[in-house]
C-alpha cells in the first residue's frame, strides 16, 4: 500500500511583498500528502472511507464534474484500499476518454456514470438517492467534493497537527467543508476562506450548516460566524479561471520561494493573503498559516504560461 505522508510539513516561507509588514508565514503542506490523493482530498475520504468499512457497503458512490480532483482522488482511493467505487459524472455527453481526469478514474476502476445536468442537480435528493441504491445496490454515498459530516471531521485533523499558534488561519474554499473542519477544531485564531467560486457569500451559510450538523449550539455557531473571515472579491472571474495578474503572482511566488500553487484553489487564497496584508485587515508582525490544499492538476489549461510543471 502506498505511504501517506502525515502529519504533513509545516514550512516557515520568505517572500518579499511580506518583508515589509514583517508577517511570520508559514505553509501548511497538504499538497504532499500523497502524489494521488493530496491536499484536502485525504482529508474528506479518510472518515468517508472507515464508515465504508464499518457498515460492510458494497461500493462507495460520489459525485463529480469532468475535471473533479475529488473523482479522481476517490478512484485512486478506491483502487489503493479495493474499495469498488461509483463516479456519477455531470455531463451525459462525456465518456472516459474525455480527459486525463476521467481516463485516470476509470484506469482505477471507478465505475463511471454520466448523467445529464438536470439530473445531477438532484444529488442532493433523498428519493434520487434511493433510486441510486436501488439501480447500484448497498452504497455508501459521499457528497460532491466530499462534502459531509466526516469529510469536515477529517478536516478538522489539520489544526490537531499544527505545531505554531497562528494569529490567522487561511485556506481556499470549494464546498466550505476544509472551513468547517478548521472552525470545529480551532478556537483562537481568526479563519479566513477565499472562495473559489464567484458570488461565494453563499458558502457562509453552507459552513454553518456543516458545524450545525457536527452538533454545535447556536451559540457556538455565532462564535464561529464571528471567527469566519469570507472575502470574496478574489474568485478571478470564478471557478476554474484566471488572469495574467493571477498568473504573474504565480509565477513570482515559485521563482522566489519554489512553491507551486494551483489556479483553481491555491493561488486565489495566496493572493488574497497578500491583499489583506497590505491592506491592513491582517495587521503587521502577525502569524499566519496557509493551508495548501493541493490539486496543481487544475494548471493544465495554463501550463504554457508557468515557469513550473
Amino acid at each position: 500500500m502506498d505511504t501517506f505522508n502525515l502529519p504533513s510539513p509545516l514550512e516557515k516561507i520568505d517572500l518579499s511583498f511580506f518583508h515589509p509588514f514583517n508577517t511570520n508565514l508559514f505553509i501548511k503542506r497538504d499538497d504532499l500528502i500523497h502524489a494521488d490523493i493530496s491536499g484536502n482530498k485525504w482529508r474528506k475520504l479518510k472518515l468517508n472511507l472507515e464508515k465504508f468499512k464499518q457498515g460492510r457497503y458494497e461500493s462507495l458512490l460520489t459525485f463529480g464534474g469532468a475535471y473533479s480532483n475529488h473523482i479522481a482522488a476517490t478512484a485512486s482511493l478506491g483502487q489503493m484500499m479495493g474499495v469498488p467505487t461509483i463516479g456519477i459524472i455531470r455531463g451525459d455527453e462525456l465518456n472516459p476518454q474525455s480527459n486525463d481526469t476521467l481516463k485516470k478514474a476509470a484506469v482505477d476502476g471507478m465505475n463511471l456514470h454520466f448523467v445529464s445536468r438536470e439530473e445531477y442537480s438532484w444529488r442532493y435528493e433523498a428519493d434520487y438517492k434511493n433510486d441510486l441504491r436501488a439501480k447500484f445496490g448497498n452504497v455508501w454515498i459521499v457528497e460532491e467534493g466530499g462534502a459531509n459530516f466526516y469529510g469536515m471531521m477529517g478536516c478538522a485533523d489539520i489544526i490537531r497537527e499544527l505545531t505554531v499558534q497562528a494569529d490567522y488561519i487561511i485556506l481556499p474554499a470549494g464546498t466550505g467543508t476544509t472551513t468547517a473542519g478548521v472552525l470545529m477544531a480551532e478556537n483562537r485564531a481568526k479563519i479566513i476562506a477565499v472562495p473559489a467560486l464567484a458570488n461565494g457569500d453563499f458558502l457562509r451559510e453552507e459552513i454553518m450548516s456543516l458545524l450545525r450538523y457536527g452538533g454545535l449550539t447556536d451559540e457556538d455557531i455565532d462564535e464561529k460566524n464571528e471567527q469566519l473571515i469570507l472575502p470574496t472579491e478574489f474568485a478571478f472571474g470564478g471557478y476554474g479561471k484566471s488572469t495574467t495578474m493571477l498568473i504573474d503572482f504565480m509565477n513570482q511566488v515559485y521563482e522566489e520561494s519554489g512553491l507551486k500553487l494551483d489556479q483553481v484553489y491555491s493561488a486565489k487564497a495566496f493572493f488574497a493573503l497578500h491583499r489583506l496584508v497590505e491592506s491592513g485587515i491582517i495587521e503587521s508582525e502577525k502569524t499566519v498559516v496557509s493551508i495548501h490544499t493541493g490539486g496543481l492538476q487544475g494548471n493544465q489549461s495554463i501550463k504554457d504560461k508557468l515557469i513550473f510543471d
